[in-house]
């Protein structure tokens, strides 16, 4: 998740701080990798579920409209995401 889609924050100097964050177009595009391989899903259909139910758990978990996630969060949003409390990621 840090290596392929997570940024890093930056101190005043601009030197990078250790605290990783997600966005919220590199939290779909993670969430919809895992829903696509977890659940199966594709094409048109993985589609239509990113559509219908990423809007809302992403405010579940951005609930300050920072637009920003911490890291730490992605495997809770993506077992909400993907309806599947068991999932190990």
């Amino acid at each position: 998740m840090i290596t392929k889609y997570a940024a890093e924050e930056k101190d005043d100097d601009g030197v990078p701080n250790g605290n990783f964050f997600m966005n919220e177009a590199s939290a779909r595009a993670a969430a919809t990798e895992v829903v696509g391989t977890h659940n199966g899903l594709s094409g048109g259909a993985l589609k239509a579920y990113v559509k219908e139910y990423f809007p809302r758990t992403w405010a579940h978990f951005d609930v300050n409209a920072a637009g920003m996630i911490g890291v730490e969060v992605m495997p809770q949003l993506v077992r909400m995401f993907a309806s599947d409390q068991y999932m190990m990621l």
